[in-house]
């Protein structure tokens, strides 16, 4: 295996265990909710020694770890899956609280997330936490739609197409963040090839390859820039 293979592997495993973490630490949150106990002082501050009291805080810690560390493989969609994963094991710990008996869908408890929010029934923080993770999807699926544009990684599977190193010159503002610039590549063959295409601003940033039909490199409406993925940490 290859140093880069194995930091990928490396990478992969360690977004695997911390989602594991993620799931576990949401799932005692809610599974053991109803049964932390409390003790309060004069002053109106109250503590508990259960694990249970502190999840949802080392969640939030877990969960923003998670989304660091997914990021490389998800990129902009990192975040939205790492939210709708936290809320769907909150989600389960609550359900299986109440088929153990625990509680029931109309017990009023204690749900600390943030900050104490107040006491509402299971089947309010149930709601709450299906609308949080829905919005997690939601939020998921744009930053999906995103990063596959960005990189254009349905045409860099394509056989159809073929990827070359690229510079970019010139910038032509079109309208909001993109503009026309110029992609300059060589494909296969070593022929030098120049064609205007929209971009977004960021592409002039980061380093790019060009995408292009084999049997129409200089076609601008074949022709894709795939702007590379932000390394925010590496293994290798």
């Amino acid at each position: 295996m290859g140093g880069r293979a194995y930091g990928q592997a490396l990478r992969a495993a360690a977004c695997a265990l911390m989602g594991w973490q993620v799931w576990l630490v949401w799932w005692i949150a809610s599974y053991d909710a109803s049964t932390v106990e409390w003790t309060c002082n004069p002053a109106g501050g109250c503590s508990s020694d259960q694990f249970a009291s502190m999840a949802p805080f080392v969640g939030i810690g877990t969960t923003l770890l998670f989304g660091f560390l997914t990021a490389r493989f998800l990129q902009r969609a990192a975040a939205g899956a790492a939210v709708a994963l936290a809320a769907l094991a909150a989600i389960a710990g609550w359900y299986d609280a109440v088929d153990a008996g625990r509680v029931a869908y109309s017990t009023v408890t204690d749900y600390f997330i943030v900050m104490p929010i107040g006491r509402f029934p299971v089947s309010g923080w149930l709601t709450f936490l299906w609308a949080v993770a829905g919005a997690g999807c939601l939020a998921a699926w744009w930053g999906a739609a995103v990063s596959l544009r960005r990189t254009a990684l349905l045409r860099r599977i394509s056989r159809r197409y073929a990827t070359a190193d690229a510079e970019l010159h010139g910038w032509r503002t079109v309208g909001g963040k993109h503009g026309e610039v110029t992609v300059v590549f060589h494909d296969a063959r070593g022929d030098r090839h120049e064609v205007p295409t929209i971009v977004e601003r960021v592409a002039l940033e980061r380093t790019v390859r060009a995408v292009y039909d084999e049997a129409r490199p200089d076609d601008p409406a074949c022709t894709r820039v795939a702007v590379s993925r932000r390394k925010l940490l590496r293994f290798s």
